[in-house]
């Protein structure tokens, strides 16, 4: 791998936070859940370059126009990266994705088509070869590990939750082994803080299931922060007092108001919602970065957030909800 060196993203940082311009603000959130309408809401996204301007979708057919603008996102910064493993880290979760789609519809008989995402580190059309003639020479070695475990265990349980336990596990396997060998401590800490983030979410969710202690093991993810210890231990304390042992992670008070929240509303996007400003806060130090990788993963981390943000408010509207218990789901902006 090539040595790591700021100077080489002097363009392409200039390039990107010159797009900064086109990211969802807090006015444009609000005209869109002001607007009338699904569809009025939907046109506001035009005015910030969203979609072809030659081909208006309609709102119901708006997750086809997320789908594109993530992979505009994707095939923008690629080209841009002289290391290209320091960003194709962020699309193995979009590669495992396409294989756990795959290998469900093979197991069901069902299409899967349109269910796929173009935007991972593997080409469609090749992923879905090495996947359906199990070509595991040619894949990563945690992806081939991780297929073969799925049908095994499969075969024996046909139970589809293992299919996403499995594949996730090899999934940050895989994006650990090649964080490893990064040489930038901001993508190795937001790498971190994002598996922290899950683990957190798995923990609150499979404790306030009343899954058993070993359930967790199952479906914690190395490769963050906090210790799997720390989690199991948490099994037999208060909220507040897992919570205070957070502290030095920075999670104390997102644990405690999430959990809050559960028992308030029992949801769980309460928390979704608070894991992801956490990383938004994160990504938010690369304004300080002139040039280096730093404004690149930030402007992705920003545009996903967006994107996700944009998902909310058109369910939202197109189940009517009020426009103030949607705004109540809308995460950080970056800008």
């Amino acid at each position: 791998m090539k040595k790591y060196n700021a100077t080489d993203y002097i363009f392409a940082s200039g390039y990107i936070q010159s797009r900064e311009k086109y990211l969802l603000t807090r006015e444009k959130i609000d005209k869109m859940l002001d607007a009338g309408t699904p569809d009025d809401a939907l046109k506001i996204l035009y005015e910030l370059n969203y979609g072809d301007a030659s081909e208006e979708v309609s709102a119901l057919e708006f997750e086809t126009l997320l789908s594109r603008e993530l992979e505009k996102t994707y095939n923008l910064i690629l080209p841009l990266v002289p290391e290209r493993e320091y960003f194709a880290i962020f699309l193995f979760p979009n590669d495992y994705h396409n294989v756990k789609t795959l290998l469900k519809a093979e197991f069901s008989g069902i299409g899967a088509d349109k269910y796929l995402i173009n935007a991972g580190s593997i080409p469609l059309p090749r992923l879905m070869d090495l996947v359906r003639n199990r070509n595991y020479p040619q894949m990563r070695t945690e992806m081939a590990h991780g297929i073969r475990e799925v049908i095994d265990t499969y075969g024996v349980t046909q139970d589809p939750q293992t299919i996403d336990l499995i594949l996730d596990k090899a999934c940050y396997r895989d994006i650990n082994i090649e964080t490893a060998e990064l040489e930038n401590d901001f993508v190795r800490g937001y790498i971190a803080l994002k598996i922290d983030a899950v683990n957190l979410k798995s923990f609150i969710r499979v404790k306030e299931m009343n899954k058993p202690r070993d359930f967790f093991s199952r479906v914690y993810m190395e490769g963050g922060n906090i210790p799997e210890r720390l989690f199991a231990g948490g099994y037999d304390e208060t909220p507040e007092q897992f919570a205070e042992k957070l502290d030095i992670y920075g999670m104390q008070a997102l644990l405690l108001k999430g959990f809050a929240m559960i028992r308030e509303t029992g949801r769980f996007t309460a928390l979704e919602k608070l894991c992801d400003d956490l990383l938004m806060d994160y990504v938010k130090d690369a304004k300080y970065a002139s040039f280096g990788i730093e404004p690149l993963i930030a402007y992705m981390a920003a545009r996903e957030n967006d994107i996700k943000t944009v998902r909310i408010i058109m369910s939202g509207k197109l189940a009517n909800i009020p426009a103030e218990l949607i705004r109540e789901r809308i995460r950080k902006t970056y800008v």
